[in-house]
């Protein structure tokens, strides 16, 4: 019969009882979940955003690990200057070309090309291509779809300036200045 060191005991209580201690992680999903070409896995309440932020992949199927889009921008457009103090985004450019200023550098990115933002830096991105460009976007903690949806709610009821203020701290964002091609006043 084997002995156990003092020591071992020692360690294998401490180790026990520090693990009721430690932060709980979120769960991945145990199903598999596929999504096929043209598929948007979120009920979005706008048409629109079905093609052009279709969800992938939501809290839901990864256990609110994350969530991931296939976004499609127009020529010159992207959101304006902001900052998440919930998510971190990872991008990676299926086609085209995308300026990124993420923390005051600037990073002009091609199909293939990935950029991580960590919440909390501020940051902006618009397609600088002659057409439609497409990249895959992932939010993490998940849940980023739901502001996606009221967001394209609230644009198309035109809401004003300070509920489009409410409905970006409700999800933990500021918005810190104009998008990279907003027209000069």
């Amino acid at each position: 019969m084997r002995t156990i060191t003092r020591r071992k005991a020692i360690q294998a209580f401490g180790l026990a009882s520090i693990t009721s201690l430690l932060p709980a992680q979120a769960i991945p999903s145990r199903r598999v979940v596929v999504t096929r070409p043209g598929e948007n896995r979120f009920a979005y309440t706008v048409e629109a955003s079905k093609s052009d932020s279709a969800c992938k992949l939501t809290a839901e199927d990864t256990g609110g690990a994350y969530s991931i889009f296939e976004l499609v921008t127009a020529p010159r457009m992207g959101p304006p200057r902001h900052v998440h103090r919930r998510e971190d985004e990872w991008y990676y450019v299926l086609t085209g070309e995308f300026l990124f200023e993420v923390g005051g550098a600037k990073y002009t990115l091609r199909a293939g090309a990935t950029i991580w933002a960590p919440r909390d830096i501020p940051h902006v991105w618009a397609n600088t291509a002659t057409s439609d460009a497409r990249m895959i976007l992932m939010c993490q903690p998940g849940g980023f779809e739901n502001f996606l949806d009221e967001l394209a709610k609230a644009e198309t009821d035109k809401v004003t300036s300070a509920a489009m203020g409410r409905l970006l701290a409700k999800y933990g964002m500021e918005m810190l200045g104009p998008s990279i091609f907003a027209p000069a006043h």
